[in-house]
């Protein structure tokens, strides 16, 4: 997993180095998340031991939702396999894979893509 000494994020997995060379960028390169890391370790009630499951899901998490919005190709997106992931809420039958994967051209926030209808 990348680091902040090297040049990675402190929570985000698969933003620098060699594996990222030719990903698609939505805004011509890599977020920077320097602010909303400090916020983030400011604000936080809970600091989860290193390599602790609960360290894992949290970096597994702000990795995908950096993917989602972030990385305009499907298959630059490393923290789920994009020809077989898919999702639904509240017991709907979930859309054919890969639809929940922003389109270049939208800027609906992950989260914004989850309901199969609307609320």
């Amino acid at each position: 997993m990348a680091s902040a000494e090297t040049g990675g994020d402190k929570y985000r997995s698969f933003m620098h180095g060699e594996g990222e060379k030719n990903t698609v960028w939505r805004h011509g390169a890599p977020p920077n998340y320097d602010i909303v890391n400090k916020l983030f370790e400011d604000e936080r009630t809970k600091e989860w031991l290193e390599e602790s499951l609960e360290e894992k899901v949290q970096r597994l998490l702000k990795t995908w939702e950096m993917e989602m919005i972030h990385k305009v190709r499907p298959d630059d997106q490393k923290s789920v396999h994009s020809q077989g992931f898919t999702a639904s809420t509240n017991g709907e039958t979930p859309p054919h894979s890969g639809t929940l994967l922003l389109h270049p051209s939208t800027d609906l926030a992950t989260y914004d893509r989850l309901p199969c209808r609307q609320i």
